[in-house]
């Protein structure tokens, strides 16, 4: 008998949690397991799924809450006793509240709740609003999270924070982020050349562009250039932001990208600025490029990505000064920057797609 799997995204991109999602069910041996996925409004990988079987159902609507009552019917309609199980799988902590206030009574039916967020960003407010809703979520989860079946984290920073703060136990299983290991044709950069910084994001306040926007107006050279591949509600806002600082000019917008491997061909230097990340795909692949990697001190992966600093370089989260002069140490002598690039390149082996694969199946097959 197979195993039901009932994935639910509420935003599914094509990059970060999106992406994890497609390969793993991609990976997943279809004699052990049925997989339906149910987002909210669009799925970027409808024609992929549909190639390898897998149904996706989308409920038209901006606010998770009001369409949980379809998940639930939706649920319900794949619930089956033909399955040796029947798994239903969350992917981001609000959804994971929702998912288990809505589903939790439901005969016949796991829950699995995945963090692919560190919750210590539940303690980074952008405005009043923000903190309200994040106050309320941490005492959702300190109520709830418990009556789960298994909770799985991305990262074993995310899964040692929810044993401290949460008193909660998680498995740790990293995103597959890289397929295949490549050969780094990647060449140390000099300077009289023009920089090509990369970062791929969401443009949204968390992602901490204008703080790379600021860094960029502190350095003492100007032959660089910035390459963005994201899109996002703060685009205005930005391009506000580089027009004020002078930097416009030496910025280009690429929108979202569903294969960013050109990009990264053309780059000397990749930056990450978030103020909390869980598991930066885009930075492992960056590696996987061969390039060297500026990260802000954010909470999740990064270090584990980094070990710490012994692989790439980082910055203190928020402050452009310091990244501008982490920046410039690179743009004046770079071959420190790609021997680290060599030691992360080794490090990045542990987070392979077979090894996601095999995490999660042994996972099912526990519960």
């Amino acid at each position: 008998m197979k195993i039901k799997l009932i994935i639910f995204l509420s935003k599914f991109g094509v990059g970060g949690a999106g992406n994890s999602i497609f390969r793993l069910c991609k990976g997943l041996p279809k004699k052990k397991f049925n997989i339906s996925i149910i987002c909210l409004n669009n799925c970027p990988f409808d024609k992929e799924f549909k190639k390898i079987g897998i149904k996706v159902y989308k409920i038209k609507s901006n606010k998770t809450f009001f369409a949980m009552s379809k998940v639930l019917n939706i649920t319900k309609f794949l619930i089956s006793k033909k399955y040796k199980k029947n798994i239903f799988i969350s992917n981001i902590h609000y959804t994971n509240v929702l998912s288990l206030i809505f589903l939790r009574n439901l005969n016949n039916l796991k829950i699995v709740l995945v963090e692919r967020t560190p919750l210590m960003e539940l303690s980074i407010y952008f405005g009043f609003i923000d903190f309200i809703k994040k106050n309320i979520i941490k005492s959702l989860i300190y109520l709830l999270y418990n009556l789960s079946d298994a909770i799985v984290c991305n990262s074993a920073n995310i899964s040692k924070h929810l044993k401290n703060k949460y008193k909660l136990n998680a498995k740790t299983i990293f995103p597959p982020s890289i397929v295949n290991s490549l050969k780094s044709s990647k060449k140390i950069y000099k300077k009289n050349k023009t920089l090509v910084i990369v970062t791929v994001c969401r443009l949204t306040k968390e992602k901490g562009l204008d703080v790379l926007f600021q860094a960029l107006s502190l350095l003492n050279f100007k032959n660089y250039k910035l390459l963005i591949a994201g899109d996002g509600i703060e685009k205005l806002k930005l391009k506000q932001l580089s027009e004020k600082l002078n930097i416009s000019s030496k910025i280009k917008y690429l929108g979202f990208l569903k294969d960013v491997k050109p990009i990264l061909k053309l780059s000397n230097l990749y930056v990450n600025t978030s103020y909390f990340e869980g598991f930066p795909n885009s930075v492992v692949e960056a590696i996987n490029h061969g390039i060297p990697v500026i990260c802000s001190q954010s909470h999740g992966g990064i270090n584990e990505i980094l070990l710490n600093g012994k692989c790439g370089t980082i910055f203190n989260n928020g402050n452009s000064f310091d990244l501008a002069d982490k920046i410039e140490e690179y743009y004046n002598n770079s071959k420190e920057f790609f021997l680290k690039t060599k030691l992360a390149k080794k490090n990045i082996k542990r987070f392979t797609l077979r090894k996601n694969i095999t995490g999660y199946e042994n996972l099912f097959s526990k519960l």
